[in-house]
């Protein structure tokens, strides 16, 4: 049986004849594209901060910590006690330090035993120090020993140069860049009525506190001068 190599017309579609009629076929649509920023270099704060979080394993995307040998944890433990010990140094050179006092020097502020002083050293070499400050300083004469005195006069003061009703009642002037100390038991005090002015470059700290006891808060020390008492037996 013969059979039409070409398909029945399919009554549904049309087929324009006229040129002018046909529609051309639509373009397919682009996908919607996004505005991309440049990609930023990381600052150098930024990569130190990164690979000290890789390291201490906080980065919870950095790669697992692969084995560590003995060696590696030695030297972690020297690097942690080297910066300990650096951060230590540093506290009490310029921060604060404690030493426990001995003495009858500074009776009755101080005990002659078993009192702890806080020391701080933002007043070294003089600094912001005052009439009346109990400062701590390298002695003058004796090398490698400290003292803790109070200051009763700054450069240019006029200070008695000897124990009051001792001596012949002299006056000195405290020179540039020194200061006078004394101890607060004026008997069994060796201080400036010995060895002459303090250079301000010998003061290592002021004394801002002291403990008594362990087990007891702080007290803070006492600063300043008290005005002079005058007894009857002195008043004609």
């Amino acid at each position: 049986m013969p059979t039409n190599s070409k398909p029945p017309p399919n009554p549904r579609r049309f087929v324009p004849t006229d040129k002018s009629q046909a529609k051309p076929a639509p373009t397919p649509a682009s996908p919607p594209t996004t505005p991309t920023t440049p990609p930023t270099t990381p600052t150098p704060r930024l990569t130190l901060y990164r690979k000290t979080l890789r390291y201490l394993h906080l980065n919870p995307t950095a790669p697992a910590a692969r084995h560590r040998t003995f060696s590696n944890l030695l030297g972690d433990f020297l690097y942690y006690f080297l910066a300990a010990g650096l951060a230590l140094h540093v506290f009490t050179k310029n921060g604060y330090t404690l030493g426990q006092a001995y003495g009858i020097s500074m009776l009755p502020t101080i005990a002659s035993f078993g009192d702890w002083l806080l020391i701080s050293k933002t007043y070294r070499h003089g600094r912001n120090c005052h009439v009346g400050d109990v400062v701590s300083f390298r002695h003058p004469v004796n090398t490698g020993s400290y003292n803790v005195k109070r200051i009763v006069g700054m450069s240019g003061d006029f200070v008695l140069a000897y124990t009051p009703e001792e001596g012949e009642g002299t006056m000195v002037q405290v020179p540039e860049g020194h200061c006078w100390v004394v101890g607060d038991d004026l008997k069994w005090s060796q201080d400036s009525r010995m060895y002459g002015p303090l250079p301000l470059a010998l003061v290592t700290g002021k004394v801002v506190a002291k403990w008594s006891s362990w087990w007891r808060w702080p007290e803070a020390l006492e600063q300043g001068l008290r005005d002079a008492v005058i007894e009857d037996g002195d008043v004609d």
